[in-house]
């Protein structure tokens, strides 16, 4: 957890610096295209084996990890609908529009992940601190 947390982080801050000033931070793209791929393979891997560990133990709560998955996906769609990238940034990187979507996609879902993990985190520190 701690580990996919770190990863999302970098590539929030990489996203971010290449849509605050993209001239100066156009490595950023790539860095941040790499390391966005690489977290999604890891984190669909660790999903599918969670998933398929607790759907033997526990198919309520895999479930239900199912259903935030899907929702996390559907709303990082629907957040990206609309986003395009322009035509000399298209060509400059050297890809498509549908791959440039992909990747919205792809960090809408990273910030909703990242925000969701630092919201139960805090819940979790003030409930344990309410409970001492």
């Amino acid at each position: 957890m701690t580990i996919s947390l770190i990863v999302a982080v970098v590539i929030a801050i990489c996203a971010i610096m290449f849509a605050a000033n993209q001239k100066k931070f156009g490595a950023m793209f790539d860095i941040a295209f790499w390391v966005l791929i690489c977290y999604i393979a890891v984190s669909l891997i660790v999903w599918l084996f969670y998933g398929i560990l607790s759907l033997r133990t526990k198919p309520k709560k895999a479930l239900i990890f199912a259903g935030i998955v899907v929702a996390v996906i559907v709303a990082a769609v629907l957040l990206s609908i609309g986003d395009t990238m322009p035509k000399d940034m298209l060509l400059r990187y050297n890809t498509s529009e549908s791959a440039a979507k992909l990747i919205a996609i792809a960090c809408y879902a990273t910030y909703i992940t990242v925000i969701g993990a630092l919201v139960l985190m805090i819940y979790s520190a003030i409930s344990k601190a309410i409970k001492k």
